[in-house]
């Protein structure tokens, strides 16, 4: 146990340092799936997090030339509260500025909720299943006519489904994001494809520190689709190669600092590289750094 801990400590030391990074898990909705809650959790406890992210999408163009540079910060508040006995609600809603060579934009971003049933079975194995959704409350237009990627908000309304399961230090988890319609954006009018997500990681705690590590994977199911400029009469391209997967190593680091207050940092080593950004989701550096209250409701 001790040279996994130490492993884990190494691979976090890693991610934190290393900056060549290609796609980190979108705030699109779908990464808050699959996720365990680790049995050092105390039984019955809620939590309200304040997190802050900063991500650059880079300053390479897309394959089809399409600019990028774009820089994004992100503040999220983030609601994880205990309703019923062994039934959670998770609720999300972001505040994004964006900033790239066309201009700046910020607003409120789209809403996510989700319900998480949690089962133990025979005390070691722990399984859940959530179901929620995205919602469509950000904005997608400007006055200067922006692209789809200088949004806050992705301007669908998205089904979300997943599961985990895990056993002692380790976990799996699955997710399926599926969006309906496309976005009001003038120049892209953007349809998603909708994505599958697959993470497994191991997680450890030293008294007040926690680390985990985790590989996650996302596949886009279909291409996305775009407003054709070139046509006299509104009508939408597929566009080839856009349902290019993400691989990410994840690793996080959290610190109780009291019985109340608990500290995380988060950073991501991509294995592939993303050569689309119509969804304004690609990032080359992704830091997140949270801070969560937590209490009891009874």
């Amino acid at each position: 146990m001790k040279t996994k801990s130490l492993l884990i400590l190494l691979i976090f030391i890693i991610i934190i340092y290393n900056v060549k990074l290609f796609s980190q898990c979108s705030d699109a909705g779908i990464c808050t799936l699959g996720k365990h809650y680790e049995k050092e959790q105390r039984p019955h406890t809620s939590s309200v997090s304040l997190s802050y992210i900063y991500g650059t999408s880079g300053k390479d163009a897309d394959v089809n030339g399409t600019l990028n540079n774009l820089s994004y910060g992100t503040f999220r508040l983030d609601a994880d509260i205990d309703i019923l006995k062994n039934t959670r609600l998770a609720v999300g809603m972001p505040y994004t500025f964006v900033s790239g060579p066309l201009g700046d934009n910020n607003g409120a971003g789209d809403l996510t909720v989700a319900f998480t049933r949690i089962f133990k079975i025979e005390k070691i194995h722990t399984l859940s299943f959530s179901a929620g959704g995205k919602f469509a409350t950000g904005n997608v237009n400007s006055s200067d006519s922006l692209p789809q990627r200088y949004m806050p908000g992705l301007g669908t309304n998205d089904m979300l489904l997943g599961a985990s399961y895990s056993y002692q230090n380790y976990y799996f988890g699955i997710g399926y994001q599926k969006s309906f319609g496309r976005s009001r954006n003038y120049i892209t009018r953007l349809k998603r494809g909708d994505d599958v997500l697959v993470r497994a990681g191991f997680f450890e705690q030293f008294n007040k520190v926690g680390v985990k590590a985790e590989i996650l994977t996302i596949i886009k199911i279909q291409p996305n689709s775009i407003l054709n400029t070139s046509s006299t009469t509104e009508s939408f391209i597929e566009i080839d190669g856009s349902n290019e997967p993400q691989v990410n190593l994840l690793g996080t680091l959290t610190y109780q600092a009291s019985r109340e207050i608990g500290l995380t940092i988060q950073a991501a080593i991509p294995f592939l590289k993303r050569d689309y950004n119509f969804d304004g989701l690609k990032r080359t550096l992704s830091l997140v750094g949270s801070v969560s209250y937590f209490f009891t409701l009874k």
